[in-house]
């Protein structure tokens, strides 16, 4: 069977993928699937650059910073994203999938293609996004499909509030359908595979959550 990449088919039809994808012998149309992934990152970080999302640290600054230092900074963040809009992609795709495969006895490519499936439900969520936070006029942290409003009651640590914000309706969605395609793929123990998915997310939480904590003034 000839398996053909189709990215909303994947998230969708995900039965029908999954058993396609499981009995295929052959891939075609990888290329150009991995190259509108990297187009529409590019461009959707460079929108959130451009209006300020995920910059709220640096927003905090603008009263003490001059005009230079206020245009040095806009234009790191978006330069910033831009860069991200590269890098994101490569490691969400290719880096996790490599430690799925190596944690697993499931073939490198089609983890590969199951994690530009995960990646474009992702970039479904930034995309849903962009408009609230811009007509809201809120930041990452105020995101009511995420735990951020409710942990700021409990929690003063910026870092936490951070890292409850990145836990949204979405990710729960995105953990169950990437434990939906793999648990089928590998003879492993379900669970150990569903730990292995929740420690990877943990860990790319716990990231964001860092790269949200520094502040842009310190580099302007």
């Amino acid at each position: 069977m000839v398996y053909q990449v189709r990215l909303l088919k994947g998230i969708l039809e995900p039965n029908r993928s999954r058993y396609q994808l499981q009995n295929a012998e052959a891939v075609t149309r990888l290329g150009w699937k991995l190259l509108f992934l990297y187009l529409l990152s590019l461009l959707v970080f460079a929108i959130e650059g451009y209006f300020g999302i995920g910059s709220e640290s640096f927003s905090k600054e603008i009263t003490k910073m001059g005009v230079n230092e206020f245009e040095a900074g806009k234009l790191l963040i978006l330069s910033g994203n831009i860069i991200a809009g590269i890098i994101h992609p490569s490691i969400y795709i290719f880096l996790s999938a490599l430690f799925f495969w190596i944690v697993t006895d499931i073939p490198y490519i089609k983890i590969v293609i199951v994690q530009m499936i995960i990646f474009g439900l992702q970039l479904v969520e930034k995309i849903l996004l962009i408009p609230l936070f811009v007509l809201m006029d809120i930041g990452n942290d105020a995101n009511p499909f995420s735990l951020g409003i409710i942990s700021q009651y409990f929690l003063r640590s910026d870092y936490f509030i951070h890292f409850f914000s990145e836990i949204t309706i979405f990710q729960f969605l995105i953990i169950a359908l990437q434990y939906f395609y793999l648990r089928e793929f590998s003879e492993r123990n379900n669970y150990l595979i569903f730990l292995m998915i929740v420690l990877f997310y943990l860990a790319t939480w716990f990231v964001k959550a860092f790269l949200a904590y520094i502040q842009v003034g310190v580099f302007v």
